[in-house]
């Protein structure tokens, strides 16, 4: 297998970290990096490495940018498929609406140690401390860049910020003035609009949007369907005040509201039913809004502060599974940036969230007590030393928060990193990061499978008040180097240490009784911290810049995880991402304002699934007949008509992914 991937590897040399220019410019109007070149492009300027302005090109952490013109000439549709184009990052679709998105492995339905955020907006549940892939439809031509962190983010983004952060930043109004309407059809997303408009009145720019799509059903591995199409409509706005003076603001907000359908294999005792389990078809309503507003004040050069507050309100509800989460959150943040000399660049803020979640039990899922309402306070600093002018930097600093689960947590990190020329970035780290229990954790009882040979017994997942923190100590070291200035690398090793990791362990079975089951056995799998283990990895990207008309993106993932598992092995499994991954993009630019763009995936199987490796191209062939009018014919997954990619998800049965054509067109104005 290895020789195989070798192979693969050094055919194609042609790979990439950083996102593909092009001279067509009237193809695209609203992408600011359709002209730049590929010195420019690694110069570009990022925030969520330091909560500050830095070129990503002498970032000391595993960063890679998805700018606007990647997402374009991807023509892929979701945020959770546009971060399989990412080194480190692990993406698994199973089903049309769920999909497992992890960095540096431990992947799954729910897993926990990726930080997402919308515009500095959490969007992780505080539930399970995961992400609902299903809502986070962002209207994707608003997308200035996503800036992913793979590796410990926490001393300045906070617990959860383990193995990953993901920062998904919208446009300045300013910068989408006009119309834009956008309208699909196709195999799997079978209807699709967006429309979208932006003004400005003195120094205020606003813009307003909304959008619906209506996803297809897939199929079960048996090629039966999945009975799992889904729908959801959205709308927001966004409005920047860009004064002349010391004082800049935002105001935005989303709504929007769906629904989701799903076939249920749910476990039933012997008197409900001899197979011991139920297939139902279940509905979920999945509705939410948010509104963020932020305030920057320019003292000088040298000092300015920085205050966001945002509400967010989620509601999900299962119709059969008769379980539903009501969940608020509200969050403060302030920020003060300070230049205090040359040698020294301090920033330091506090942070307070209040999270109200509201539970409906039902027999299969259900948290105890219903209703809870918890608090978060943090604080963090930071100080970017500079130990050689412009050549050589320390960053030190630490996050500080207390929880009402854990109590007090602190996450420091060390990093260093050193710049022996313009074109060359040599960076390490030693970083402490925590995954903090969570209301799963601590309060839940989710019924997962019957017993065969005892058929009134029902194994169920129980929460432990005495669950703690989940700890990590990495270890990461980079090189990034341009040494022509049409080529560009980027190399990153990591060793991970994990201590504490959740485990199941046979808890005290019980006697209970419920209407329709009747008496049965409640045999609890009880959380707790009893496992540990170790992870390591190399990630390689490239850039190669072929001629004017032909660039290529790519990237390489090494991962092997070595975890010491006691008892059951449900909460923390090896095996469950992939060891090797590999994609390579090209992007050709071609007479007549014709773009051909394709993506190659190569994903190495999840044995303890299990899962087998699988091959899925992209293409995308674009046309620009007029100014403003932008034309696309995308097809995905055009080697084979299905494939699999992850199979462990609650209640389903594996699915596969099928192959799928989409035509589309754009109109600015």
């Amino acid at each position: 297998m290895r020789n195989n991937w070798f192979y693969v590897f050094t055919v194609t040399t042609a790979l990439s970290v950083l996102p593909v220019a092009t001279k067509a410019g009237d193809i695209n109007n609203d992408a600011d990096l359709t002209n730049m070149s590929l010195q420019e492009l690694t110069d570009i300027d990022v925030t969520s490495v330091s909560k500050r302005t830095e070129k990503a090109s002498q970032a000391a952490a595993a960063l890679y940018v998805i700018t606007q013109e990647d997402i374009r000439r991807s023509g892929l549709q979701s945020i959770p498929e546009l971060l399989r184009m990412v080194p480190g990052l692990q993406v698994a679709q199973s089903g049309s609406q769920n999909w497992a998105v992890t960095s540096r492995g431990f992947d799954g339905q729910f897993a926990n140690k990726l930080l997402v955020m919308i515009d500095g907006r959490t969007v992780y549940s505080p539930v399970f401390s995961g992400v609902f892939w299903d809502v986070q439809n962002v209207m994707l031509e608003d997308v200035d860049r996503i800036e992913v962190i793979r590796g410990p983010g926490a001393t300045l983004w906070g617990a959860n910020a383990v193995n990953g952060v993901i920062n998904i930043i919208t446009k300045n109004a300013k910068d989408t003035q006009g119309g834009l309407i956008t309208a699909a059809v196709g195999t799997q997303e079978r209807d699709a609009e967006a429309a979208r408009y932006g003004g400005t009145v003195g120094d205020l720019s606003y813009r307003t949007y909304g959008q619906y799509f209506d996803y297809n059903q897939q199929h079960f591995i048996n090629g039966n369907g999945a009975g799992d199409p889904w729908d959801n409509a959205q709308g927001g706005f966004r409005m920047d005040w860009n004064g002349s003076g010391k004082d800049t603001g935002t105001l935005q907000g989303d709504v929007y509201k769906g629904q989701e359908n799903a076939m249920r294999y749910l476990p039933v005792t012997s008197t409900v039913s001899p197979t011991l389990y139920n297939i139902v078809e279940d509905t979920d309503d999945v509705s939410g809004m948010n509104i963020l507003g932020r305030w920057k004040h320019q003292f000088n050069q040298d000092s300015d502060i920085n205050f966001q507050a945002y509400y967010d309100d989620v509601v999900r509800q299962s119709e059969f599974v008769e379980a539903g989460n009501h969940t608020q959150t509200l969050d403060f943040d302030f920020q003060h940036n300070w230049t205090v000399n040359s040698y020294n660049n301090i920033t330091w803020g506090l942070g307070y969230r209040r999270i109200n979640s509201d539970f409906e039990n039902g027999f299969y899922i259900s948290f105890t007590p219903e209703n809870y309402y918890e608090n978060l306070y943090s604080s963090f600093v930071q100080d970017k030393i500079s130990l050689i002018q412009d050549k050589l930097f320390l960053t030190a600093g630490s996050k500080f928060e207390h929880n009402d689960f854990s109590g007090f947590e602190y996450e420091p990190s060390v990093r260093l990193s050193w710049l022996p020329s313009d074109k060359q970035t040599v960076w390490a780290a030693v970083s402490r990061a925590v995954h903090t229990p969570n209301q799963t954790n601590q309060d839940i009882s989710l019924v997962l499978e019957p017993v065969p040979h005892s058929p009134t017994e029902m194994v169920a997942e129980q929460g432990n008040l005495d669950t703690i923190s989940e700890n990590l100590y990495a270890y990461e070291i980079g090189y990034r180097v341009m040494p022509r200035e049409d080529l560009s690398f980027d190399i990153t090793a990591y060793y991970n240490y994990y201590s504490d990791l959740a485990s199941l362990s046979n808890g005290t079975p019980s006697l209970r009784f419920d209407p329709v089951m009747g008496a049965y056995v409640y045999a609890p799998l009880v959380l707790g911290n009893l496992n540990n283990g170790e992870t390591h990895g190399v990630e390689f990207a490239s850039t190669w810049e072929a001629t004017k008309f032909l660039k290529f993106n790519g990237s390489y993932t090494i991962y092997e995880s070595h975890l010491n598992i006691t008892g059951a092995s449900l909460v923390t499994t090896q095996g469950t991402s992939p060891n090797q991954s590999f994609n390579l993009r090209s992007y050709v630019d071609l007479p007549h304002n014709v773009q051909w763009d394709t993506m190659l995936y190569r994903v190495d199987s999840l044995p303890e699934i299990p899962v087998p490796a699988y091959t899925r191209l992209d293409t995308r062939i674009g046309y620009s007949p007029i100014k403003g009018l932008d034309l696309s014919l995308i097809g995905q997954n055009l080697l084979n008509s299905e494939h699999q990619e992850y199979s462990q998800f609650i209640y389903q049965s594996p699915e596969e992914i099928g192959r799928a054509v989409l035509a589309k067109a754009t109109f600015r104005f």
